[in-house]
């Protein structure tokens, strides 16, 4: 056994866009300054960023599996193209996922892990490994919905009806595994003698659901899912990489910084449009491009901002007086702990129910991308920045999440859920290669479901906070 070792061996499964990764790169270095150990488990494009923080990253899932998305011109048949594009390339991911992460993950030698919500060949795998695991949520949860009455009243990337239906689909086999997904995934856990995915919550369940989002950012709930915890926002200083900025092309004037994040649904007529919404008020205008467009496709923009294809985002928020945001979680939680009020510009996913949080908080004014104008958002501008009550709220939520160690409080959930295992030498045997009976991986074949049974009676159920 490797009772001896101090620490675990967290084993990170994080989808690869920035607003996943950051947060999950944040947690780890709160867990690897407790003496445990972290390594990344991902496509190629997180390759380099994981090891500039300092983590060990594996490389799986190498093969394309199709164009990336990019917006599709208005149409039903180019709508349904992208969805099925979408659907095709998202089932083709998890199978490689499925294939390749078990091997990998048993010769790292990792003995728990972390998987993001999105992950969803995340659980199986655990449970082909017989390892415990957590379930990590960087933004709202999957299980509370993403719906919100702004989605329905045009707070969305398209006007056509087939973007609401492309939406619900896609949020159909992400969040409740139905269609395509659901089927890719089921077949592979029968061949490997398991059972379909529906039992997964009570054949092989996570020992915590744990989620960044803080509880005065959510709506009011009476109650929460047994093994649901808010934690709060992930935020480390060094889990961002450092980013060259023209510090000296700030003029002194009030400033307005507009992100988008790195989503694909930015379309570059948006970025056109603050940029002409904000030219003639007393203010200056720095724009991320967040590595969507070439900075030279905006050099005539009117008013001459600051483009960049980075910025130093949790630097220069502390200057900032207005953000404007597509509502992404990241960019909202690093805004709120500056104290600073929004604008946001849902686009796709998870951002209208995040900008819904933000009005109703009163931090934000909401706006649709479906009937965007200059002089929308030029009113909108004005109305943030002459009424108080804006700031002030944002004041009031800085106070709440600056006092909130989300990292820190995810990882004692962790160490005490996996005390129990420790103390009676649990889950080191993934450590120990091959078991009797496994087959050339090094993978058990069959009967996976014993952790269950074994954990009830070992620790505690995980309660909501």
């Amino acid at each position: 056994m490797r009772s001896e070792i101090a620490g675990w061996h967290f084993g990170v499964l994080a989808a690869a866009g920035t607003g996943h990764l950051n947060p999950m790169i944040a947690l780890s270095q709160e867990l690897a300054a407790r003496g445990h150990r972290v390594t990344f488990f991902g496509r190629p494009k997180s390759e380099t960023l994981v090891p500039q923080a300092g983590f060990d990253f594996v490389a799986v899932a190498r093969k394309a599996t199709g164009k990336e998305d990019i917006p599709a011109p208005l149409g039903i048949l180019a709508e349904i193209s992208l969805l099925r594009s979408r659907l095709r390339r998202m089932c083709a991911e998890v199978k490689m996922y499925l294939d390749e992460l078990p091997r990998a993950i048993a010769e790292a030698d990792v003995n728990v892990l972390l998987v993001d919500e999105i992950a969803l060949a995340g659980p199986t795998v655990a449970q082909l490994l017989d390892v415990p695991y957590f379930i990590v949520t960087t933004s709202v949860p999957h299980r509370f919905g993403w719906q919100s009455a702004s989605w329905l009243t045009g707070y969305r990337n398209s006007k056509s009806p087939l973007a609401w239906l492309q939406r619900f689909f896609l949020e159909l086999s992400v969040f409740r595994m139905h269609g395509p997904v659901r089927r890719t995934v089921d077949h592979f856990r029968a061949a490997a003698g398991l059972g379909p995915v529906r039992g997964i919550p009570d054949e092989y369940p996570c020992l915590a659901d744990i989620a960044q989002l803080s509880r005065c950012l959510d709506l009011p709930r009476r109650r929460t899912p047994q093994d649901f915890r808010y934690a709060g926002p992930f935020v480390k200083r060094a889990a961002r990489a450092h980013v060259t900025f023209p510090w000296e092309r700030l003029d002194g004037r009030p400033l307005i910084y507009a992100s988008l994040g790195t989503t694909s649904c930015v379309r570059p007529e948006i970025i056109r449009i603050i940029a002409a919404a904000c030219d003639g008020l007393d203010t200056q205008l720095v724009i991320s491009l967040g590595n969507r467009f070439a900075t030279e496709e905006f050099d005539s923009l009117p008013g001459k901002p600051v483009v960049v294809r980075y910025a130093p985002q949790p630097e220069l928020l502390r200057h900032v007086d207005l953000v404007i945001t597509h509502a992404g979680l990241n960019t909202v939680f690093e805004t709120l702990r500056e104290g600073k009020p929004m604008i946001a510009i849902p686009l796709a996913y998870d951002q209208p129910a995040v900008a819904m949080r933000l009005e109703r908080l009163g931090v934000a004014e909401v706006l649709p991308a479906t009937r965007l104008s200059p002089a929308r958002i030029r009113r909108a501008i004005r109305k943030v920045l002459a009424d108080s009550r804006y700031a002030d709220a944002a004041k009031r939520i800085q106070s709440q999440l600056c006092a909130i160690d989300g990292a820190g409080r995810a990882a004692t959930i962790m160490e005490n859920a996996l005390e129990p295992y420790r103390l009676t030498n649990k889950y080191w045997r993934a450590c120990d290669g091959p078991k009797p009976g496994a087959d050339a991986s090094g993978i058990r074949g069959r009967n996976h479901t014993s952790r269950a049974s074994e954990s009830s009676s070992s620790t505690a159920p995980v309660r909501s906070q």
